[in-house]
């Protein structure tokens, strides 16, 4: 059995660049399905030190659209190198929920059929539909207003 890995902290990087409104949609999203504070701080803590080490300052990487598996996997070896499996773990759980979360929200807003969307993330219960949609439900409220009422 292998010893384990001294615990040291680092100095993390949080400053995600352009990304906060879609880390902050994260994290209300969170907070509305009941998540325990320390769990909204470590999720988000997750995907803005994955976005300043990966997308921030990068050229050619002008959202969340261009990270690929490849990015996470390098991501993910580079904790796995300094941190615990346990803990590397715990920021690859987040960034799960996260593009989850980013994924569904993206589709709704853009227009992407319901239906759809359960089929393509495998869900059978539109519990999940509701949980995901919430965030973009406001937004696609506002457009679907303007196009009624102005025309537009």
């Amino acid at each position: 059995m292998t010893a384990p890995r001294p615990r040291t902290r680092q100095t993390k990087q949080l400053d995600a660049g352009m990304f906060p409104a879609e880390i902050s949609s994260f994290a209300l999203r969170l907070a509305a399905e009941g998540k325990a504070a320390k769990t909204i701080r470590t999720y988000t803590e997750a995907v803005q030190w994955f976005a300043a080490a990966t997308l921030s300052g990068q050229a050619g990487r002008a959202g969340w659209e261009q990270v690929s598996g490849h990015d996470i996997q390098r991501w993910m070896a580079w904790l796995l190198d300094r941190y615990s499996a346990a803990y590397a773990s715990n920021q690859y759980r987040a960034l799960q929920q996260f593009f989850r979360h980013h994924f569904s929200h993206t589709w709704l807003d853009r227009g992407g059929p319901e239906g759809d969307l359960m089929e393509l993330n495998g869900w059978t219960s539109p519990q999940m539909l509701r949980r995901y949609g919430a965030s973009a439900r406001s937004a696609r409220a506002r457009r679907t207003y303007d196009r009624i009422m102005t025309g537009t």
